[in-house]
């Protein structure tokens, strides 16, 4: 897919689920279309419901340029609207998670070079901000699988997920101050609070093990070599849960963030009513519950 036909595939708005039903191939098409194409630093696949997305640039340590930045949101918008998907990992290879933008198409876009993926500083920020967007939106569960550094941006992608699972090797943080720029600090503060995120921008470090854990930062953390084997235990899952139910609880998660209680535990009221009286999943999950067995979740 060219740059063209991606920007034509790609919704003009994209906050809230306002992007939900533009996706114009189900994920497998999609991933079919994808992996293995030299000119997508993107992997696609899909397997038991799971839908695989691998940040592939790793002599760029997977930083983001314009083209795989158009392609991971073309990859959830297909992921968010296909049925046969339940859940969503986004991981990088290389030993990386995401570096962040790709400073060197930056500054060969200041210096007025023509490259192959030009970059276009509005544009890369709309994509990339949409896809943090889609990742908070989605509605299935979104692991970020990290087995190396996610900073600036790649950082931004990882906290927006519902869940992340990280290495010994991983860690997580904030580059932009060195480099005059600002971030960071929009979801990392909703994992951290405002205070440790805004030391985390002002000192440039990266944060690992068990500190990220304890800030909120990673949500579980394992051995380099127990990554797959965990990754694949939680994608077991979170894929059999009701996944309508997953994605109305994200849907009042976004609306009630920041809102008096009041107004939040009404709209929870209002989004309990909705989710019996609409998602079949809710009603098996209910019956199975006073027949004493295993509810059979559909995703429905």
């Amino acid at each position: 897919m060219s740059n063209q036909e991606a920007d034509r595939a790609v919704p003009e708005r994209g906050p809230g689920r306002e992007w939900a039903g533009a996706a114009t191939e189900s994920f497998a098409e999609f991933a079919d279309r994808v992996d293995g194409k030299e000119d997508v630093p993107l992997r696609a696949s899909l397997d038991g419901g799971v839908a695989t997305l691998t940040l592939d640039r790793p002599r760029r340590r997977n930083s983001l340029d314009l083209t795989l930045s158009r392609h991971l949101l073309l990859g959830l918008m297909s992921a968010g609207d296909d049925p046969g998907v339940r859940t969503v990992v986004i991981t990088g290879s290389g030993g990386a998670f995401c570096a962040g933008d790709d400073v060197e198409s930056v500054r060969r876009w200041r210096l007025g070079d023509r490259v192959d993926t030009p970059f276009d500083p509005v544009t890369s920020d709309a994509h990339y901000l949409r896809v943090c967007e889609a990742i908070l939106h989605l509605p299935k569960p979104v692991i970020a699988g990290l087995t190396g550094a996610a900073a600036g941006a790649g950082a931004e992608i990882a906290c927006a997920a519902d869940f992340r699972l990280a290495s010994t090797r991983a860690s997580i943080g904030s580059c932009l101050a060195g480099v005059g720029h600002v971030g960071n600090v929009v979801l990392m503060s909703r994992l951290t609070g405002p205070a440790r995120a805004t030391e985390i921008y002002l000192t440039g470090r990266m944060v690992s093990g068990d500190e990220a854990v304890r800030l909120g930062l990673f949500d579980r953390l394992c051995e380099p070599e127990e990554f797959d084997r965990e990754l694949a235990e939680l994608t077991g899952r979170f894929a059999a849960l009701p996944t309508a139910s997953v994605g109305l609880f994200k849907e009042l998660r976004e609306r009630s963030w920041g809102q008096p209680a009041e107004y939040g535990l009404r709209l929870q009221d209002a989004y309990h009513l909705k989710t019996h009286a609409t998602v079949a999943d809710a009603r098996e999950g209910m019956a199975a519950f006073a027949e004493k067995r295993k509810p059979r979740f559909t995703g429905g």
